[in-house]
């Protein structure tokens, strides 16, 4: 289930499916932050394709002079935030538990969390908004 990826431009199409969705990656965030065992290579593998289903996607081609003014607020100096956002976040929040955790054996984190999937995050500073920066900033200080 966590790695089925939903349209969330459209909030009323698929509501429960996307409602169990968060609530697993809520009670997996929960889980990876209280864990007192290694994670084994098959877990690593899985939370690293179920990052990747998540993360890596083609981003919104924002015309700075049309579209960006007509969908943020320009009085604010938030930057326009992503239907998907919240559902994001808690994905973001999950990788940083992860690569943060005591219980993530580093050298077998490597084989999943290798050069292209480091570039699939880098390439994620392209999105507008600045709370995903700070996360992949975090995230990526944490993987050096």
């Amino acid at each position: 289930m966590c790695c089925v990826v939903f349209d969330f431009n459209e909030p009323h199409k698929n509501v429960k499916e996307k409602d169990v969705k968060k609530q697993t990656l809520l009670e997996i965030v929960d889980y990876v932050s209280s864990v007192n065992s290694k994670f084994n290579e098959v877990t690593i593998q899985e939370i690293t394709k179920m990052v990747a289903a998540n993360l890596f996607r083609s981003l919104p081609n924002l015309n700075h002079e049309n579209k960006f003014v007509d969908l943020c607020d320009q009085e604010d100096d938030e930057f326009c935030m992503d239907p998907s956002w919240p559902h994001l976040q808690i994905v973001y929040e999950f990788l940083l538990w992860f690569v943060a955790s005591p219980e993530t054996n580093a050298k077998l984190a490597k084989w999943y969390i290798d050069h292209s999937f480091v570039l699939w995050l880098l390439d994620l500073f392209d999105a507008e908004d600045q709370r995903e920066h700070n996360y992949l900033k975090t995230i990526l200080h944490r993987i050096s």
